[in-house]
């Protein structure tokens, strides 16, 4: 393909990616800037639809599994080959699910029946700080007017920051920005066209401050969030933490994080038997209701039709306050951290669900936010902190941006400062998504940071795990599309593009976004790159999905 005709591909993809937003009524805000998924219905390969007797075990289905098209959902009764039945469950909203236990519901939608009133407190810059509360009138929509003043009124180059969030339960748990870590954003993510409470590597680490009135048992709680996430694995070569119940250090507290430290792409929690507990779940950066609920058994997860528990018994007491998003006096674990949420909602209940409960709030986190659970195709990004978004703020990476152009399950394993030793132990987690998979794709790119003087990993080795990673891959049932490295001085490009035209390393599809006379081929062109020719910048990024999206559609449509 001549370079003009890569030009062109590159332009029609970002043009079927703005068709693709629209039509799935997400317009973008007055600076162009909005980024909205997920793409139309009709891309989600023919499953836009109410399920049938064939979606049954053969195509990877499981008895509990939810279906939700059309704003309608449906749960699997029963999966026998030729005779899946499925019946039709009622969508309630997120806040609703656990009636007079929630203790905690808020975010820029409506979460429980019938609420009208503020919704978020937000802060801008007008020369100088300029709060405004965004309400939730009697139609169940947030003042988008009120939010769109604010944000075209705002210094330039300046964002909109989330500074209160407001319980809509009753119980007024409203959550507080962390003092000095105002790094939540509104208006630069929307999901199903809904405002999100965004988060990304250049927002910085931050959160809210949960009230001490916001009290659960140790042993029976549910915690859950509905939107999206940018990654499923370890921000920054640190931990992501979406939320710690408890005061951090008491040796009384809970956390679900995300990689951990072996960056191994699963959710992980911790409590009083165990600092570390790895899951076998990995949530998916797709729209999807995630919740980890407690019982006296243990914990149940999901993420989607994705679900995985830790079985044990949990010590009993009460968990008292906590934060959402990161812990500012957790010391150096949590300092690093960065969460990767985009949620539309945050639901917190005081007791140990039932399963119906839990379903519950999964059909209507599935409902509210367009998410459809049934999607069988997976995309998974295996890479460094190119992949995963470094200095892109509000997990504006191009995985995520991938996903304005079609539906699919979407897995972001990628980490900064991954070499391609810490590529390997992403494996495991891809392998575990492609299990009952239809098509599956898994993109990777990495080995810069293999020659960083605190790996000194030799270019012969970077190639042999590149071919390790790829071997197994492939053996998962994936597609594999390497990106060949970057021109970065200190990028091992020349010895991974002859152990490609060697036939050492075999990928099935060979992607080069770098090659001479393409936009991202100069990493001095600040345009596109971050100043510190590493990273590409958030045009980059965009760049980056346009043209990976145009050299795998045809495996994924």
């Amino acid at each position: 393909m001549t370079l003009h005709r890569q030009a062109f591909v590159l332009m029609a993809a970002m043009a079927a990616g703005t068709a693709t937003a629209q039509a799935a009524g997400c317009p973008a805000d007055a600076g162009g800037n909005t980024v909205c998924v997920p793409a139309a219905d009709t891309t989600a390969g023919g499953l836009d639809r109410a399920p049938r007797a064939d979606d049954d075990a053969r195509r990877g289905y499981a008895a509990g599994d939810l279906w939700q098209a059309g704003g309608q959902a449906w749960r699997a009764v029963s999966v026998a080959d030729g005779a899946a039945r499925w019946e039709r469950v009622p969508a309630r909203l997120p806040g609703d699910a656990f009636g007079g236990h929630t203790v905690f519901a808020g975010g820029p939608v409506r979460l429980v029946s019938g609420y009208v009133g503020p919704a978020l407190d937000i802060g801008t810059t007008v020369a100088r700080p300029v709060t405004t509360t965004l309400a939730i009138g009697g139609d169940g929509r947030l003042d988008a007017a009120a939010l769109q003043r604010a944000l075209a009124a705002r210094d330039r180059g300046s964002f909109a920051t989330v500074l209160r969030v407001y319980d809509q339960s009753g119980h007024g748990n409203h959550i507080t920005a962390t003092p000095g870590r105002h790094v939540v954003h509104i208006g630069e993510i929307r999901i199903a066209g809904h405002e999100t409470l965004s988060w990304g590597e250049e927002n910085g680490p931050g959160g809210f401050v949960l009230p001490d009135g916001v009290k659960v048992a140790s042993d029976g709680f549910f915690f859950g969030t509905t939107g999206t996430y940018a990654s499923a694995n370890s921000g920054n070569a640190a931990v992501p933490v979406p939320v710690l119940l408890g005061q951090a250090g008491s040796g009384r507290e809970f956390r679900a994080f995300m990689g951990s430290y072996p960056l191994d792409g699963f959710v992980h929690v911790a409590d009083q038997r165990s600092p570390d507990q790895r899951t076998a779940l990995v949530v998916t950066s797709s729209p999807a209701a995630f919740g980890v609920a407690a019982g006296p058994g243990g914990y149940v997860l999901q993420s989607g039709n994705a679900r995985a528990t830790v079985a044990g018994a949990l010590p009993g007491g009460t968990l008292a306050g906590g934060y959402i998003g990161y812990n500012a006096d957790g010391g150096p674990w949590f300092a690093q951290g960065r969460n990767t949420g985009q949620w539309t909602g945050i639901v917190i209940a005081g007791h140990a669900p039932t399963s119906d409960e839990a379903q519950a709030f999964a059909v209507a986190g599935a409902v509210a936010d367009d998410a459809m659970p049934q999607l069988r195709d997976v995309v998974v990004a295996i890479g460094d902190s190119r992949t995963e978004g470094y200095a892109v703020p509000d997990g504006r990476n191009w995985p995520y941006l991938m996903q304005r152009f079609a539906r699919y399950r979407s897995y972001n394993l990628a980490v900064s400062g991954a070499a391609t030793r810490h590529m390997l132990g992403m494996l495991p987690a891809a392998e575990a998504v492609s299990r009952g998979a239809g098509r599956r794709l898994a993109v990777v790119f990495g080995g810069y940071n293999d020659h960083l003087p605190g790996n000194h990993i030799p270019t012969d080795e970077t190639v042999r795990n590149l071919v390790t990673i790829t071997s197994r891959l492939k053996q998962a049932g994936y597609t594999v599309a390497l990106i060949e490295e970057a021109q970065t001085t200190g990028s091992p490009r020349a010895a991974i593009h002859d152990a490609i035209a060697r036939g050492v390393l075999a990928p099935d599809i060979t992607l080069d976004p770098f090659a001479p006379g393409l936009p991202l081929a100069n990493v001095l062109d600040t345009t596109n790159w971050n100043p510190d020719t590493t990273h590409p910048n958030q045009t980059g990024h965009q760049i980056m999905a346009a043209f990976v999206w145009a050299k795998i559609r045809n495996v994924m449509q």
